[in-house]
Order: structure tokens, then C-alpha cells, then sequence
């Protein structure tokens, strides 16, 4: 499989497919990890942050962290078949802090 379907199936496959791409693929490339740190990061704030939105009476709240999630994973994957950097705002630096060194390793 190529790194660009690599990264693609990391993001549709949220933190699961992050985490089997970065952890369970031993020949990928860094841009490739990188787009897998990022799908795990956007799939576990999505979880955390339904969570969170249970306990704040906010009309509209949940789909507000729907559409942002979609539009994370749409440029994610924008991203990944452009073969840009895949460095997302805000979302790779949180990454890069928890998954530096299985990135750059």
C-alpha cells in the first residue's frame, strides 16, 4: 500500500486507524506517522470532547464538535493526497508533543 493510501485510511479510520498505522506498520515514512499521530489526536478530542459536552447544557454543541471534526479529518486527508506537509493547525502540534519520538523514530 502506498503512504498516501496509508495516511488517507488513518483519518477515515479515526484513532484505530491511527494507531495500527503508527504502531502496527513498521515501514512507514514520517509524513505517514505524522498523519497518523494527527488522526489519533483528532478521533480521541472528538471522543473527549462528546464526553465533556454531556455535562454543559449547550444547544447545538454537539454538532458544532461534529463539523469540527469532519473538517480536521477533510483537510487531513486534503493533506495526505496532495502530499503537502501534513502538519495540521494546532491539532499537529498536540502531535508532535505526545507522538515526537515515535514520529521522528
Amino acid at each position: 500500500m502506498s503512504e498516501k493510501g496509508k495516511s488517507i485510511l488513518a483519518y477515515i479510520f479515526s484513532w484505530l486507524g491511527g494507531l495500527i498505522v503508527l504502531y502496527g506498520l513498521k515501514d512507514c515514512e514520517r509524513n505517514t506517522k505524522f498523519h497518523a499521530a494527527q488522526a489519533i489526536v483528532i478521533g480521541v478530542g472528538y471522543i473527549l470532547l462528546n464526553i465533556a459536552r454531556r455535562f454543559v447544557p449547550i444547544p447545538f454543541l454537539g454538532t458544532a464538535i461534529w463539523v469540527i471534526y469532519l473538517i480536521s479529518v477533510v483537510f487531513g486527508i486534503i493533506k495526505a493526497c496532495n502530499e503537502e506537509d501534513p502538519e495540521l493547525p494546532v491539532i499537529g502540534s498536540i502531535a508532535k508533543s505526545i507522538f515526537g519520538n515515535k514520529i521522528e523514530g
